[in-house]
Protein backbone atom coordinates (compact mmCIF):
# COMPACT_ATOMS: atom_id res chain seq x y z
CA UNK A 1 0.00 0.00 0.00
CA UNK A 2 1.15 3.64 -0.67
CA UNK A 3 2.51 5.19 2.30
CA UNK A 4 -0.28 7.85 2.09
CA UNK A 5 -2.79 5.43 1.64
CA UNK A 6 -1.65 3.45 4.69
CA UNK A 7 -1.46 6.64 6.77
CA UNK A 8 -4.94 7.43 5.93
CA UNK A 9 -5.94 3.91 6.16
CA UNK A 10 -4.79 4.08 9.82
CA UNK A 11 -6.36 7.26 10.68
CA UNK A 12 -10.02 6.44 9.36
CA UNK A 13 -9.85 3.29 11.29
CA UNK A 14 -8.99 5.27 14.49
CA UNK A 15 -11.79 7.50 13.81
CA UNK A 16 -15.14 6.91 15.81
CA UNK A 17 -18.11 7.44 13.41
CA UNK A 18 -19.19 6.43 10.76
CA UNK A 19 -16.71 7.09 7.62
CA UNK A 20 -17.65 8.27 4.66
CA UNK A 21 -14.48 8.16 1.70
CA UNK A 22 -14.57 10.83 -1.21
CA UNK A 23 -12.48 10.30 -4.58
CA UNK A 24 -11.83 12.18 -7.56
CA UNK A 25 -12.25 9.46 -9.75
CA UNK A 26 -14.01 5.99 -9.10
CA UNK A 27 -11.77 4.16 -10.31
CA UNK A 28 -8.73 5.13 -8.70
CA UNK A 29 -10.39 4.25 -5.57
CA UNK A 30 -11.07 0.67 -7.02
CA UNK A 31 -7.57 0.45 -8.41
CA UNK A 32 -6.34 1.18 -4.60
CA UNK A 33 -5.67 -0.51 -1.41
CA UNK A 34 -7.94 1.53 0.33
CA UNK A 35 -11.08 -0.60 -1.53
CA UNK A 36 -9.55 -4.01 0.52
CA UNK A 37 -9.38 -2.67 3.79
CA UNK A 38 -12.66 -0.84 3.54
CA UNK A 39 -15.18 -2.62 1.89
CA UNK A 40 -18.35 -1.78 3.09
CA UNK A 41 -17.48 2.04 3.34
CA UNK A 42 -19.69 5.02 1.63
CA UNK A 43 -17.13 5.82 -1.73
CA UNK A 44 -19.26 8.77 -3.00
CA UNK A 45 -17.34 10.91 -6.08
CA UNK A 46 -16.05 14.44 -5.00
CA UNK A 47 -18.49 17.31 -6.60
CA UNK A 48 -20.38 20.44 -5.57
CA UNK A 49 -22.79 18.85 -2.80
CA UNK A 50 -20.61 15.62 -1.99
CA UNK A 51 -20.14 15.08 1.51
CA UNK A 52 -22.09 18.13 2.31
CA UNK A 53 -23.97 17.49 5.90
CA UNK A 54 -21.60 14.44 6.42
CA UNK A 55 -20.91 14.20 10.48
CA UNK A 56 -18.39 11.44 10.49
CA UNK A 57 -14.81 11.26 9.57
CA UNK A 58 -13.96 12.03 5.72
CA UNK A 59 -11.59 10.62 4.26
CA UNK A 60 -10.43 12.57 1.02
CA UNK A 61 -8.65 10.67 -1.77
CA UNK A 62 -6.92 12.12 -4.21
CA UNK A 63 -8.70 16.18 -5.20
CA UNK A 64 -7.78 18.45 -7.77
CA UNK A 65 -7.99 22.09 -7.15
CA UNK A 66 -11.41 22.46 -7.53
CA UNK A 67 -12.19 19.49 -5.03
CA UNK A 68 -9.73 21.42 -2.57
CA UNK A 69 -12.14 24.54 -3.30
CA UNK A 70 -15.01 22.56 -2.11
CA UNK A 71 -13.67 21.31 1.06
CA UNK A 72 -13.74 24.18 2.84
CA UNK A 73 -17.35 24.19 2.64
CA UNK A 74 -17.87 20.82 4.45
CA UNK A 75 -17.63 22.46 7.84
CA UNK A 76 -20.67 19.15 9.50
CA UNK A 77 -17.42 16.71 9.13
CA UNK A 78 -15.67 16.05 12.64
CA UNK A 79 -12.31 15.74 10.84
CA UNK A 80 -10.75 15.31 7.24
CA UNK A 81 -7.87 13.33 6.28
CA UNK A 82 -6.89 14.24 3.00
CA UNK A 83 -4.30 12.12 0.26
CA UNK A 84 -2.54 14.39 -1.62
CA UNK A 85 -3.28 13.89 -5.35
CA UNK A 86 -0.85 15.71 -8.29
CA UNK A 87 -1.31 19.39 -8.12
CA UNK A 88 1.47 22.34 -6.94
CA UNK A 89 -0.88 23.91 -4.80
CA UNK A 90 -2.52 21.27 -2.36
CA UNK A 91 0.81 21.79 -0.47
CA UNK A 92 0.13 25.62 0.63
CA UNK A 93 -3.58 24.67 0.53
CA UNK A 94 -3.03 22.20 3.56
CA UNK A 95 -0.35 25.18 5.16
CA UNK A 96 -3.38 27.75 4.84
CA UNK A 97 -6.07 24.84 6.70
CA UNK A 98 -3.28 24.18 9.35
CA UNK A 99 -3.24 20.78 8.55
CA UNK A 100 -1.25 17.67 10.25
CA UNK A 101 1.44 15.70 8.70
CA UNK A 102 0.66 12.16 9.56
CA UNK A 103 3.64 10.79 9.29
CA UNK A 104 5.25 13.59 11.04
CA UNK A 105 2.72 14.66 13.73
CA UNK A 106 3.76 18.25 12.61
CA UNK A 107 1.07 20.96 12.14
CA UNK A 108 1.84 22.47 9.18
CA UNK A 109 2.18 26.23 9.18
CA UNK A 110 1.27 29.27 6.54
CA UNK A 111 4.54 30.97 4.97
CA UNK A 112 4.98 34.03 6.16
CA UNK A 113 5.19 37.18 4.39
CA UNK A 114 5.00 35.18 0.75
CA UNK A 115 3.56 38.48 -1.11
CA UNK A 116 4.94 41.89 -1.07
CA UNK A 117 3.24 44.05 1.51
CA UNK A 118 1.76 46.17 -1.36
CA UNK A 119 0.28 42.80 -2.77
CA UNK A 120 -0.92 41.68 0.67
CA UNK A 121 -2.82 44.72 1.42
CA UNK A 122 -4.35 44.61 -2.41
CA UNK A 123 -5.14 40.38 -1.74
CA UNK A 124 -7.07 41.55 1.78
CA UNK A 125 -9.37 44.58 -0.03
CA UNK A 126 -9.83 41.88 -2.02
CA UNK A 127 -11.43 39.61 -0.52
CA UNK A 128 -14.65 41.79 0.89
CA UNK A 129 -15.75 42.29 -2.67
CA UNK A 130 -15.81 38.78 -4.52
CA UNK A 131 -18.29 36.53 -3.94
CA UNK A 132 -16.56 33.13 -5.07
CA UNK A 133 -17.27 31.57 -8.68
CA UNK A 134 -20.49 32.58 -8.41
CA UNK A 135 -20.27 35.95 -9.09
CA UNK A 136 -19.66 37.23 -12.71
CA UNK A 137 -18.10 40.31 -11.31
CA UNK A 138 -15.36 38.73 -9.37
CA UNK A 139 -12.42 38.03 -12.19
CA UNK A 140 -13.13 41.11 -13.84
CA UNK A 141 -12.36 42.49 -10.36
CA UNK A 142 -9.14 40.39 -10.02
CA UNK A 143 -8.46 41.09 -13.35
CA UNK A 144 -8.54 45.05 -12.77
CA UNK A 145 -6.27 44.67 -9.20
CA UNK A 146 -3.93 42.23 -10.47
CA UNK A 147 -3.12 44.76 -13.80
CA UNK A 148 -3.05 47.66 -11.73
CA UNK A 149 -0.05 45.93 -9.70
CA UNK A 150 1.96 44.23 -12.51
CA UNK A 151 1.63 47.72 -14.02
CA UNK A 152 3.33 49.59 -11.10
CA UNK A 153 6.25 46.76 -10.74
CA UNK A 154 5.05 44.77 -8.32
CA UNK A 155 5.69 40.54 -9.10
CA UNK A 156 3.02 38.41 -8.67
CA UNK A 157 3.60 34.39 -8.17
CA UNK A 158 0.54 32.63 -8.07
CA UNK A 159 1.34 30.00 -5.57
CA UNK A 160 2.33 32.51 -2.99
CA UNK A 161 -1.08 34.71 -3.88
CA UNK A 162 -3.25 31.50 -3.69
CA UNK A 163 -1.38 30.53 -0.33
CA UNK A 164 -1.85 33.97 1.57
CA UNK A 165 -5.36 34.73 -0.26
CA UNK A 166 -6.50 31.64 1.69
CA UNK A 167 -4.61 32.31 4.65
CA UNK A 168 -6.35 35.42 4.88
CA UNK A 169 -9.69 34.21 4.34
CA UNK A 170 -10.48 33.99 0.86
CA UNK A 171 -12.92 30.77 -0.25
CA UNK A 172 -11.21 28.02 -2.14
CA UNK A 173 -13.18 29.25 -5.44
CA UNK A 174 -11.47 33.11 -4.92
CA UNK A 175 -8.20 31.60 -4.36
CA UNK A 176 -8.10 29.79 -6.97
CA UNK A 177 -9.31 32.77 -9.20
CA UNK A 178 -6.40 34.73 -8.24
CA UNK A 179 -3.71 31.95 -8.79
CA UNK A 180 -5.38 31.94 -12.48
CA UNK A 181 -5.30 35.31 -13.10
CA UNK A 182 -1.57 35.99 -11.57
CA UNK A 183 -0.80 32.99 -13.72
CA UNK A 184 -1.95 34.26 -17.18
CA UNK A 185 -0.17 37.53 -15.95
CA UNK A 186 2.93 36.17 -15.47
CA UNK A 187 3.06 34.40 -18.74
CA UNK A 188 1.95 37.51 -20.72
CA UNK A 189 -2.10 37.32 -21.21
CA UNK A 190 -2.96 40.64 -22.07
CA UNK A 191 -6.96 40.74 -20.28
CA UNK A 192 -9.63 42.94 -21.57
CA UNK A 193 -9.92 45.54 -18.34
CA UNK A 194 -12.96 46.40 -17.01
CA UNK A 195 -11.49 49.47 -14.86
CA UNK A 196 -13.54 47.77 -12.04
CA UNK A 197 -11.08 49.80 -9.39
CA UNK A 198 -10.14 53.59 -9.10
CA UNK A 199 -7.11 54.93 -11.53
CA UNK A 200 -4.95 55.60 -8.01
CA UNK A 201 -5.57 52.38 -6.38
CA UNK A 202 -1.75 51.05 -6.31
CA UNK A 203 -1.56 54.45 -4.59
CA UNK A 204 -3.85 53.66 -1.87
CA UNK A 205 -2.30 50.20 -1.22
CA UNK A 206 0.93 51.40 -0.80
CA UNK A 207 -0.24 53.90 1.55
CA UNK A 208 -1.93 50.97 3.77
CA UNK A 209 1.05 48.88 3.21
CA UNK A 210 3.43 51.49 4.87
CA UNK A 211 1.12 52.49 7.75
CA UNK A 212 1.79 48.78 8.73
CA UNK A 213 5.10 48.97 8.58
CA UNK A 214 5.32 46.87 6.18
CA UNK A 215 3.73 43.74 7.37
CA UNK A 216 1.50 41.27 5.75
Amino acid sequence: MDVQESLAADWLASQPGQPLILVGQIRDYGDSMLAEQFPRAVVGKLGQRTGAGHRGPLLVAWPNLAHLAQLQHLDSAEAICVIEGVGVLQAPWLRAQRAIDLATGVRLEPKADIVPPVVAVAVRSLIPMLNGLSSSRDKPTVVDAFCHLKASGYGLDPTAVYEFALHVGADGGEASLMYEVATKLRAGHNFRRSQRLRADIVRHWEKDAAAHGGRN
